[in-house]
């Protein structure tokens, strides 16, 4: 998984499809998770499963955001990717 700010409220999100051997059967969504290190801002985003990527919207400018992709099949959610931070550009005022 890797992401990149898109704006000053934006970061897109992108990731790689589950290897075979580590799906726990269909993945029939992702969720996004994102929360911030430092404002009370967080929440989730559900993708459907064939998105790859997703535009994070709405967010604080200029801060760090801690982000996880979960896979989900019918019979749950599988472990979350590894997490990575992106920082939410300055605003270009």
């Amino acid at each position: 998984m890797r992401g990149q700010n898109s704006s000053s409220t934006s970061i897109l999100v992108m990731w790689d499809e589950v290897p075979a051997d580590q799906q726990n059967g269909i993945i029939t969504s992702y969720t996004i998770t994102y929360k911030s290190q430092t404002e009370n801002d967080n929440g989730n985003v559900l993708v459907g499963h064939n998105d790859r990527q997703k535009e994070l919207t709405g967010l604080k400018e200029y801060v760090n955001y801690n982000i996880t992709v979960f896979a989900f099949t019918v019979k749950g959610d599988g472990p979350g990717s590894y997490p990575i931070v992106v920082r939410t550009d300055q605003d270009s005022k």
